[in-house]
């Protein structure tokens, strides 16, 4: 059999091995650990028996698992579907005819799916209760689900380390309900910024018209899928002891002795479209023409790592570089040092970043840039500025706004932006270093995975213990009997859907709400047994709900989803959220109105406490119409979220041709809590802003007011 060795994969997700790494310490939590991962070689002439042994070998040695693809097969999934449909996705750049053309017109999506699959079988078959799945990157979206329909009650969590776009280019995507529903069978989905999570869960809004909450994801049924952020660092500790190895020194005096007298500028960058290696040497080429007095003492140097895909770049920049050496260049000076043909070592690199006078970051997109991190704990000593790119994740921190930010699109403020870093006064840059040297320290690479390892572990636990069994359909005769002998009944009553079912809604609207007569009978007829105290849950406003209580007076009325609730008897209602600011209604309707406008036969409903939009109601069967409509709808609703949301504390529950805003912490759920906790004696306690209802953990208190409660309603996460 041929001989063979194991080496490590330079173009890993280094950032990730790391974080892995440096919590699996025998004292760290993850002490025990298996890589599922694809060998970074050609497989196609490997037999049988070198496969077992790989196996074996990655397995004793790596802690690995392989998952074996043909080469062309991995052609198909990585350097196509991945890397020429996905990444250009992810970060704002939808492929244009020529690069769509190859995702149209051939098998790469098959293969992605196939080679999901493939992850999928692999990470089953090594699976034990009482392990965790953490599924990285957009390489594997499909597997969380793929993985769940095997392991139902296995821990899943996802991490997401790139940029996650807005829903107006994911939407673009062709197979784009596929990839979110693969990514929903995570119980934790996490990115590495609230910008990242926030387009995630109005993607997922718009495109699978779920309920998108600050929180997560809400799904059919009891399934809520977490969406967190986890913002990954660098491993501090150790790349402190790699900043003390010797070579590291020898490099830092070479370059101190080459570069005497001049000051460095430093970037390191793989050679792609959207680490704007290209609008960097823009900005320095237009910082020495209008600053020709520092021409000849300072110098970029510039580390292009190479890529796996195609890419136009370094024809154009290679053009750049040439230009600016034709222009500025001496017989004793050479502004611009560009390293492309051959990989530096990460001592070299340490020794860049240790002797740089600027760190020049001028991405275009990009989750969260390590290499600033870098940088800034190479500067223990100096305590030189950084130039960030606005677009990167490590900028959207607080711990880094007192890097100098740059919009790396604008080459002229980028080098206004140089001109600042290399003129600062000593004191300033390191006052602003310490700033960003707290975030350092503090964000690592072990809190990053301790926290989601942790997380997830957390959030499963929280949906295990969520009722999954189905609710069953009310059968009379079963209930008759503890019915006859109970002295103190609750009856709750879903009104659309169970009562009642909305036949015209624009009519209703148009000519106001007349409950039927049939219904109303009902109602008088249950209530007027004295041990029976009966409520009706309706989402429609307290006028509409009094047409029903004058006729009723024995009944009780929950308005708006939980944000108004009158007890039997009473001609008052209570404010379930007193104090909640309303501001947030006169902008919403704004917006609505907007859409409405381009929506034939909508209508707006502002309520007490809420807003409705009622956005289709033609024929269920105009295919076209209602996919207009909807299109609408999640237009509407992300703008909602992104401008009112999070800021007034909102929710909005979306339905089939219409969807309600309302304050986040009440619901149905709530004033059903409120009715069972507290009693119609004491119905008096209303949820304050920001806080959840108090719950008697084993309904022993509830007991105390009824020993005969039945809910009917079409909506499970009600009766749950």
């Amino acid at each position: 059999m041929q001989a063979f060795d194991i080496l490590h994969n330079p173009h890993g997700n280094v950032g990730l091995q790391n974080a892995v790494h440096s919590v699996s310490a025998p004292d760290g939590p993850l002490q025990e650990k298996l890589w599922v991962g694809i060998l970074g070689t050609a497989t196609d002439g490997f037999d049988d028996e070198l496969k077992g042994e790989v196996d074996l070998r990655m397995r004793e040695e790596s802690e690995s698992a392989v998952v074996w693809l043909g080469d062309d097969e991995f052609d198909k999934y990585y350097h196509e579907f991945c890397k020429r449909v996905l990444w250009p996705s992810l970060h704002y750049a939808v492929p244009d005819a020529p690069r769509t053309k190859v995702f149209y017109s051939s098998t790469s999506y098959a293969q992605y799916k196939a080679v999901n699959q493939k992850f999928a079988e692999v990470i089953v078959s090594n699976y034990k209760p009482g392990d965790i799945i953490w599924i990285n990157d957009y390489h594997l979206f499909l597997v969380p689900q793929l993985v769940r329909a095997q392991l139902p009650d296995a821990p899943i969590g996802y991490f997401h380390h790139v940029a996650f776009p807005s829903s107006e280019i994911f939407r673009c995507l062709s197979v784009r309900e596929e990839l979110l529903r693969g990514i929903l069978g995570a119980d934790l989905v996490g990115f590495q910024t609230h910008n990242f999570a926030r387009h995630f869960r109005q993607t997922v809004t718009r495109i699978l018209q779920a309920e998108g909450v600050p929180k997560g994801i809400q799904l059919d049924g009891a399934h809520f899928v977490d969406v967190s952020v986890f913002p990954i660092g660098i491993d501090v500790k150790a790349f402190e002891e790699k900043k003390r190895d010797p070579e590291v020194l020898e490099y830092c005096s070479m370059l101190a002795e080459r570069y005497a007298g001049l000051k460095l500028i430093v970037g390191r960058d793989k050679l792609d479209f959207v680490s704007g290696v290209r609008q960097k040497l823009l900005a320095f080429e237009e910082f020495l023409d209008k600053h020709p007095e520092w021409q000849g003492k300072v110098v970029l140097i510039q580390v292009a790592l190479s890529t796996t895909e195609e890419n136009e770049q370094e024809g154009h920049v290679s053009e750049i570089v040439t230009r600016i050496s034709s222009r500025f260049s001496t017989l004793t000076y050479q502004p611009v040092v560009f390293l492309h043909t051959e990989e530096l070592t990460f001592s070299q690199y340490l020794a860049l970043c240790t002797m740089a006078d600027v760190f020049l970051v001028t991405s275009l997109r990009e989750g969260m840039a390590l290499r600033s991190h870098e940088f800034v704990e190479c500067q223990t000593e100096r305590k030189r500025p950084l130039v960030l790119s606005e677009f990167t994740g490590t900028y959207s921190y607080s711990g880094f706004r007192s890097c100098i930010a740059i919009n790396p699109w604008d080459y002229r403020e980028s080098a206004r932006a140089i001109y600042t870093a290399l003129t600062m006064p000593d004191s300033e840059a390191a006052s602003r270093w310490e700033d960003l040297h707290k975030h350092v320290i503090t964000q690592t690479a072990q809190s990053w995975a301790t926290s989601l390892v942790s997380r997830c572990e957390r959030v499963h636990e929280e949906h295990r213990r969520r009722p999954v069994e189905s609710i069953p359909e009310l059968n009379v005769a079963q209930v008759r009997g503890a019915y006859n002998i109970a002295r103190d009944r609750l009856i709750l009553l879903d009104l659309e859907g169970t009562l009642w079912h909305v036949s015209n809604a624009y009519l209703i609207h148009t000519e106001g709400f007349s409950p039927p007569k049939e219904m109303l009978e009902l109602l008088e007829k249950v209530t007027r047994d004295e041990r029976n105290r009966v409520y009706v849950l309706s989402g429609r406003g307290t006028a509409d709900l009094e047409a029903i209580g004058n006729r009723v007076p024995r009944l009780g009325l929950c308005a708006e989803n939980g944000c108004f609730v009158r007890p039997p008897g009473e001609k008052q209602w209570r404010d379930m959220v007193p104090g909640f600011n309303k501001d947030w209604q006169g902008p919403c309707v704004e917006i609505l109105q907007y859409f409405a406008e381009r929506t034939p036969h909508s209508f707006i409903e502002k309520r007490g406490a809420s807003v409705l939009w009622r956005y289709y109601t033609g024929d269920l069967s105009d295919t076209a119409a209602l996919q207009w409509a909807r299109r609408q709808s999640a237009e509407a609703q992300n703008h909602i979220f992104d401008s009112l949301g999070e800021r007034f504390g909102l929710r909005i529950i979306p339905g089939a041709t219409a969807f309600l805003v309302l304050p986040k912490n009440v619901s149905r759920s709530t004033a059903v809590g409120s009715i069972l906790h507290i009693g119609e004696d004491d119905l008096s306690a209303p949820l304050p802003q920001g806080e959840s209802l108090p719950m008697s953990p084993d309904l022993e208190e509830e007991e105390e007011h009824f020993d005969f409660i039945l809910v009917v309603s079409g909506d499970e996460r009600l009766i749950q």
